[in-house]
């Protein structure tokens, strides 16, 4: 998968995160210091309009209401990868760690990464510990774009 769209650009990903899950923060910092190949744009789950994202990967009914899990949007096709399969893009997307990601997409690999992120992702907050940096309701702002779309803020 190419980190550049048809004309050349850069790719735009745009990383749908769960803003209260301290795991979640730190991966998102971490994530904004690091070298890819691909725009990243970030933005809480908690400021997502209800019914803009469709069916989540893997969650029937959709994403809304759900923050089970990451998802990441290749803004160039629309495509929606969620879980295991969006950490697993994302690696892929880092020079450094791109082996480690085509690890993970193997048959194999890619059972025992899903599994993993299904327990991590339910058992998060126990874990790991809930952040109040939605509580204000500051990641809910929503910008509506000039063509009526919405996007959110990072």
């Amino acid at each position: 998968m190419s980190a550049e769209t048809e004309a050349g650009e850069r790719r735009v990903l745009t990383v749908y995160y769960d803003g209260e899950c301290r795991l979640c923060l730190t991966a998102v910092s971490r994530l904004r210091r690091s070298r890819t190949q691909s725009e990243l744009r970030f933005v809480p789950l908690q400021a997502v309009p209800a019914g803009s994202l469709g069916d989540a990967p893997g969650e029937p009914g959709g994403a809304d209401g759900h923050l089970s899990q990451m998802l990441v949007k290749d803004e160039s096709s629309g495509r929606l990868t969620g879980g295991a399969d969006a950490v697993m893009l994302l690696l892929r997307d880092m020079p450094g760690l791109a082996w480690l990601g085509r690890l993970g997409a193997l048959p194999g690999f890619r059972l025992l990464a899903a599994a993993a992120y299904r327990f991590v992702a339910k058992y998060r907050y126990r874990l790991f510990g809930k952040s109040d940096a939605c509580k204000d309701g500051s990641c809910r702002i929503v910008a509506e774009d000039q063509d009526g779309s919405h996007g959110g803020s990072t």
